[in-house]
């Protein structure tokens, strides 16, 4: 018969990182990374659109630079906000770190195996169908030749990345919790070497090339935590923003490796410098775009596909089943702008709402069971809180 575990005291909660809901949802609620992750969504929209409509966005092009700008920023930001919940965690616990692992596998699988399935209906350019890769996003680990994405859901590339990462981020938080902002400069830069040489090692290695970008989002995390307080206005964060993008805007061939890397540094860098917006039509937008972000990112590619396919990009058929699009005689392209963001809108709200957000809810669900197994004497609402930091 197991013994019941003993309710520490406030010393050693404090210890173990374990902090009240208030403190939790001040730390999570930001509205400087809500506008962030909306410029980040926004502009892989950007990049689609503007590349069915001129048939540009060939590797290297400004627009492909702006999309990848945009996954990048995903990168920083996501990593951000998952070491901050990790940093509610009891550092070292296994049953949190399960905890962790589950809250992102309903957070991410729901939504990316419906658009999986999506495609297997519906793509008629997706070959080989490498189904268990994509429902799993496991195409940069288990593949033969190249990596496949399904056509018609093209920014699932980066998932597979972000899942690889996920299952470091766990070691990286217990490695770098207690050491220095130094020793975390050194590691990023070593990172940077091993991204130099990532092309000679094959696609099956691609996390290489990213990992200097999801390192920027631990250095904000471990520079907050160490009490770095911001001293630039909140009204310069955009410009912020901008002037660390110059990296990946200006990327060649030859610099893609450090155009990642430094793009990521310097948004962990400068994330801890501002003070937060607070002017509400801002912040207000900012928070509606972040919640759907998941939802229009998956979402717009297959829409456009749809609506512009005849008339710009894709001369043959791309759906199964689907009639094409109607023919639009005058003003075709503000149309399609207009069809594009409104379906999209659409099209993200009610998958949230229908598949998202209960997702999200039984992710919670179970790992506040988890936790609570293991630490009983745990608030409920301070481990809700917690969760809540994964949404990203």
């Amino acid at each position: 018969m197991s013994a019941t575990p003993k309710r520490p005291g406030p010393r050693q909660t404090a210890a173990c990182g374990l902090q009240d809901s208030s403190f939790v949802r001040a730390r999570v609620e930001s509205a400087n990374l809500d506008v962030l992750r909306s410029i980040a969504v926004l502009l892989v929209f950007a990049c689609h659109f503007s590349g069915m409509l001129t048939g540009g966005g060939a590797r290297y092009s400004l627009i492909w630079r702006i999309g990848r700008l945009g996954v990048l920023i995903f990168f920083v930001h996501t990593c951000l906000v998952l070491m901050w919940s990790l940093d509610r965690s009891q550092p070292g616990a296994r049953h949190l770190f399960s905890a962790f692992y589950v809250r992102r596998a309903f957070r991410i699988y729901p939504l990316s195996i419906v658009f999986v399935l999506f495609a297997l209906v519906f793509d008629t350019r997706w070959n080989p169908v490498n189904l268990c890769q994509s429902l799993t996003l496991t195409q940069y680990i288990f593949f033969k030749g190249h990596v496949t994405i399904p056509p018609l859901v093209t920014p699932l590339w980066s998932l597979p990345l972000e899942v690889e990462m996920y299952v470091a981020l766990p070691c990286l938080y217990l490695i770098f919790r207690n050491r220095s902002i130094l020793s975390l400069a050194f590691f990023w830069i070593s990172t940077v070497v091993l991204s130099f040489f990532q092309p000679r090692l094959g696609e099956g290695f691609e996390i290489l090339k990213y990992v200097p970008c999801f390192l920027g989002g631990i250095m904000a995390w471990r520079l907050i935590r160490s009490g770095a307080r911001p001293r630039l206005p909140a009204w310069t964060w955009p410009a912020g923003i901008a002037a660390a993008s110059v990296f990946a805007l200006t990327a060649t061939e030859k610099s893609l490796f450090f155009s990642i890397s430094a793009l990521g540094m310097c948004l962990g860098l400068l994330i801890p410098q501002f003070h937060e917006l607070t002017w509400p039509p801002i912040t207000r937008a900012a928070k509606i775009v972040a919640r759907y972000s998941y939802g229009i990112y998956l979402a717009h590619f297959p829409i456009m596909s749809y609506v512009m396919q005849s008339r710009y990009y894709w001369p043959e058929r791309i759906f199964h089943y689907l009639p094409p699009m109607i023919a639009i005689p005058h003003f075709a392209k503000p149309i399609d702008f207009v069809l594009v963001t409104t379906l999209t809108a659409v099209a993200s709200f009610v998958l949230y709402h229908a598949i998202e957000e209960p997702g999200i809810r039984l992710g919670h669900r179970l790992a506040r069971k988890i936790l609570l197994a293991k630490f009983p004497w745990q608030n409920p609402q301070t481990l809700a809180a917690s969760s809540a930091s994964q949404n990203g």
